[in-house]
C-alpha cells in the first residue's frame, strides 16, 4: 500500500494505491493524520481509485478520518471508488456519513 498526496486551496487529495487492510493502516493513519495537521485543510478527498481491498480496519481509518476533520469543521470524501471496494462500503454504512463523488 502506498499513498500520495497533493493539496491546494484548502483541500488535501490523498491518492491510496493498494489493499486498505490491518497491515497498512498501521502506517497509514500516522501518515494522514501527519498530512492534515501540516496542511490543515478543510476538505480532504481520498481518491480509492486504486484500491484493491478494504477489511475492517480500512473502514476505521475511513471513520476515524471523518471523525477528526468532523470535529475541526472539516470534510472527508471519497473519489472514484472501484466496484469491489464500493460493495463494502456500501453495506457498512460508510456513504451514510462520509460523501461519495466523482
Amino acid at each position: 500500500m502506498s499513498i500520495e498526496s497533493r493539496s491546494e486551496r484548502g483541500k488535501l487529495t490523498v491518492a491510496f494505491c493498494g489493499d486498505i487492510d490491518e497491515f497498512a493502516c498501521r502506517t497509514l493513519r500516522g501518515e494522514i493524520d501527519a498530512l492534515i495537521l501540516e496542511k490543515s485543510p478543510s476538505e480532504v478527498v481520498f481518491d480509492l481509485k486504486n484500491v484493491t481491498f478494504v477489511d475492517s480496519t480500512g473502514l476505521g481509518l475511513i471513520l476515524g478520518r471523518y471523525k477528526k476533520l468532523n470535529a475541526s469543521g472539516g470534510v472527508l470524501r471519497l473519489k472514484d471508488v472501484p466496484p469491489q471496494v464500493d460493495k463494502v462500503l456500501r453495506a457498512s454504512g460508510v456513504y451514510s456519513v462520509v460523501e461519495k463523488v466523482k
